[in-house]
């Protein structure tokens, strides 16, 4: 099961840093477009599988599913929504498994921890200071560093709850990474090129 993940805080360049290494690996990449097909498969909406957390209760979503067909409205939302991390994890996980089995990068969907026991997929984490994620990240995403800085804790917040509803774990842990590289000290493509070369070495001892 051969593969990277590389998970990135705000602004450290993951969506530069991971299209460029499936590009000089010749290998295809998985993103977010992974939540797409987990939403259709639970009956959820996007946004819901981006954050591992459905708003609406199991037979809400089964009933909302039927309306298309059957024009019947379902049942009212029920206010005590039973904890379905596991459902999310194991929907994220069957889909990237069956990707990294023809080889692939992974940029986040908390893929250290998914795979932190496989031992032919190389764990890399990007990351730098806040101030200094800001700035790449307005420079990275076009915009200016106000808009910058309004995005960053919101983003970080998100992926660290996502981390931690499913895999009950911090991803600032070492212990899930092979790899970390300050991606706002070191360049893009540079950073790239390493992660690249690395996990041929990698690949040569497992």
């Amino acid at each position: 099961m051969p593969g990277v993940t590389i998970s990135s805080g705000y602004g450290a360049g993951g969506s530069v840093v991971a299209p460029r290494v499936a590009e000089l690996l010749g290998v295809q990449l998985v993103d977010r477009a992974v939540s797409s097909t987990v939403a259709q498969e639970l009956h959820v909406t996007v946004e819901e599988a981006e954050q591992g957390e459905a708003k609406r209760s199991v037979a809400e979503r089964f009933f909302g599913a039927l309306v298309p067909l059957t024009g019947t409205a379902g049942p009212p939302i029920d206010p005590s929504l039973a904890d379905d991390a596991a459902e999310f994890r194991e929907h994220t996980e069957r889909i990237l498994r069956q990707k990294l089995a023809d080889g692939c990068v992974i940029l986040g969907r908390a893929g250290a921890a998914a795979f932190v026991n496989e031992p032919d997929v190389l764990r890399v984490r990007l990351f730098g200071a806040k101030e200094d994620r800001i700035r790449q990240g307005a420079e990275v995403q076009g915009i200016s560093e106000d808009e910058a800085r309004q995005r960053q804790p919101e983003t970080d917040k998100a992926r660290e709850h996502y981390m931690r509803r499913l895999y009950h774990t911090d991803q600032a842990d070492p212990a899930l990474y092979h790899m970390q590289l300050d991606s706002t000290a070191i360049p893009l493509e540079t950073c790239a090129e390493i992660v690249a070369e690395a996990y041929r070495a990698f690949l040569k001892r497992v």
